[in-house]
Parts: structure tokens; C-alpha cells; sequence
């Protein structure tokens, strides 16, 4: 059975990832004790564990606040996955044979059917796929250096976020790509995984920008109708 400490972190991680929380909110204790109605010791833990996970961070002078994530971190994160993802599928596609062509099939037919489904479960079951996807190829790839350095991209809040606020044309889209590159590994091509993992990763780019600039503008639409009080 989870801990109080555990059942807050899953709850304020998802708050977190799905937008509840703005960037740079404030996290308190209290009131985030009283609203799950539990001491402040599990969440005290909990806050721990969001700014261990690089979804929040501890400042001396304003408390737990959630991260924010610049154009720039944006863009560095998806040009360094561009890169090295790029590597790795090329490596997957002439190394990993049937084997990784066959888990990857598997993987995308998990993926089509948790769309088919819906429901509020998906996008965190989405991304639980699209994880054991990429590192799957990642896995693939037969270099220990590679997986090294990308361990920590997959999974950066940046990119789980993505996976909230994604229409069902991304969605879609984006199995598309993933099973182009699991044909891609059947057939032994690895440029063609490259390219296919470099186009992927750009548009994904590009999409979560939208999204995020979307987002930006609704909220600050909601504020000016708070400051004019309609």
C-alpha cells in the first residue's frame, strides 16, 4: 500500500505535469496538507522529491515553486534528443534486428489502442509507452555512452508535459512516426531511422512550442478578465 508521502507526490506530479500548476507557482505546505488532509511531514517529502525530479524548485527566499522552462531549455532539449535519439536509432536499426522491430510493433500497438480508448488515464499512460519506446531503441542502440547521455532527455518534465496537451491529430501523428521507425529497424535501414527519429523529434519541437505559446495566451487572456472583472 502507497504512503501518504508517496500518494501526494503522484498527486502533485500530475498537477504539476498536466498544468494545474503554472510555472513558477508557489507549492505551500499548508495548504497542500489540508487540501489532501494529510500532516505536513508527507508532503514535505513529496516537495522534496518534485524538486529531485526537476519539477520544482527549492528557493531559500520564495519557498517550492514549480520549475519554468525558457525557449531556450526548450530548444536545447530537443536539439540534444535530435542529435544523439538521431545516433541511436541508426545504431538500433542495423544492430537490434527482428527482435527490437517486433517489441517496437508491440509498443505502437499499445500506443493505438490506449488512443482508440481515451479517457483521463491517457495521456499519463501515453507517456509511459512512449518512454519504454524510446528506450527501447535507446536499448537497441548497443552503446552504454549513448544511454548515458540520454537517460535524463526522455523523461525531462518538458517533454511529459507534451504529452497533456497534445490533440488527437499529434497523437496520432506521432504513432505514425513511431511506426515508420520501427519499419525502418525491420528493414536494417539506418538512415532511414535516422531521419525518421530526426523529422519525429523536430516536429515534436515544434508542436510543444505551439502548444505552450497557445496555453500562454489563454491565460493571459483569463487574467486580463480577472484585472477588468468580467
Amino acid at each position: 500500500m502507497a504512503s501518504a508521502a508517496e500518494k501526494a507526490y503522484e498527486v502533485l506530479k500530475q498537477r504539476v505535469i498536466g498544468g494545474t500548476y503554472a510555472p513558477g507557482a508557489q507549492l505551500k505546505e499548508e495548504h497542500i496538507a489540508r487540501e489532501l488532509e494529510i500532516s505536513r511531514t508527507p508532503v514535505r517529502a513529496a516537495l522534496k522529491r518534485l524538486v529531485e525530479d526537476g519539477l520544482a524548485i527549492a528557493d531559500p527566499n520564495r519557498g517550492v515553486r514549480v520549475a519554468e522552462w525558457t525557449e531556450y531549455d526548450i530548444e536545447e532539449t530537443f536539439d540534444l534528443r535530435g542529435m544523439l535519439e538521431a545516433h541511436a536509432a541508426d545504431l538500433a536499426a542495423r544492430r537490434g534486428g527482428a527482435a527490437l522491430a517486433e517489441r517496437l510493433d508491440e509498443l505502437n500497438e499499445q500506443m493505438a489502442r490506449a488512443i482508440s480508448k481515451g479517457g483521463p488515464a491517457l495521456p499519463e499512460r501515453l507517456q509511459h509507452i512512449n518512454s519504454l519506446f524510446h528506450r527501447a531503441v535507446l536499448d537497441g542502440s548497443g552503446s552504454p555512452r549513448l544511454r548515458g547521455m540520454l537517460e535524463g532527455l526522455i523523461d525531462m518534465p518538458i517533454v511529459i508535459r507534451s504529452h497533456y496537451i497534445s490533440t488527437l491529430q499529434d497523437k496520432l501523428q506521432s504513432l505514425q512516426h513511431h511506426r515508420d521507425l520501427a519499419a525502418a529497424v525491420r528493414a536494417g535501414d539506418g538512415e532511414l531511422a535516422r531521419q525518421v527519429m530526426q523529422l519525429h523529434l523536430r516536429v515534436a519541437s515544434h508542436r510543444f512550442k505551439r502548444q505552450r505559446q497557445a496555453l500562454g495566451a489563454v491565460g493571459s487572456a483569463a487574467s486580463r478578465r480577472s484585472h477588468n472583472g468580467a
